[in-house]
């Protein structure tokens, strides 16, 4: 039986101490559905925390800014300067490969999840989703957050909580960066409420909707 489960507060353990204590409560015999799982968040902790393969280099580079629908001015050296970036929206969502942190950006007052190049009213110059949507995810956390009240333990537990602090401390980060204009989705600690409340219904569960342009 798993152990009570609650992921509303922070702790001080990184995923280092996860991994031992897992490796403590299993004998070594690290399974390898949480070994792929804790791989996943490790490298998404490094391309937040430390740069590795940046997902957000793209929307930062300026020269990918449309200047007539930012307002840019001409700098020195033949350089733009923006007093502002373009707008975003930020998703977060649970998809088959797992959760994911999407952006979306903004043309005039719509969001638009669909590639597009040198349109005139777009922020950016080049959008294209496949490449710049998706910055953030933890494959198969689904998975494993809904095997957790089957047979997890505390490491599993505490893997579930460090992915939410995780994932909420790149969304803080994301919005002193770029121009987000809403935040939108489910949480990691939310969605393993539902799921948790699925459970001792003893119903099924479906991952949620969060988002659809496809009428667009």
């Amino acid at each position: 039986m798993p152990p009570d489960p609650t992921i509303n507060k922070r702790h001080d353990l990184v995923l280092r101490d996860i991994n031992r204590l897992k490796q403590k409560i299993t004998f070594n015999n690290v399974p390898p559905f949480y070994h792929a799982v804790s791989t996943s968040l490790g490298l998404a902790e490094g391309m937040f925390r430390y740069g590795f393969e940046n997902s957000l280099d793209g929307l930062l580079n300026q020269a990918n800014w449309n200047p007539k629908t930012l307002d840019g001015k001409a700098g020195q050296l033949g350089s733009v300067e923006f007093t502002r970036a373009p707008r975003l929206s930020i998703y977060k969502v649970f998809t088959h490969r797992g959760f994911e942190i999407h952006c979306i950006p903004w043309m005039k007052n719509q969001e638009v999840d669909r590639g597009l190049i040198n349109h005139p009213d777009m922020e950016f110059k080049r959008w294209i989703p496949s490449s710049m949507k998706v910055l953030f995810r933890i494959a198969q956390l689904h998975t494993f957050i809904q095997s957790y009240f089957d047979v997890g333990d505390e490491a599993d537990l505490e893997l579930i909580k460090y992915a939410h602090n995780i994932s909420e401390d790149f969304i803080d980060d994301l919005q002193h960066k770029l121009n987000v204009v809403k935040v939108h989705g489910i949480s990691i600690r939310a969605f393993f409420d539902v799921v948790q409340k699925k459970h001792k219904a003893g119903e099924d569960f479906y991952l949620p909707k969060v988002y659809d342009f496809s009428e667009q």
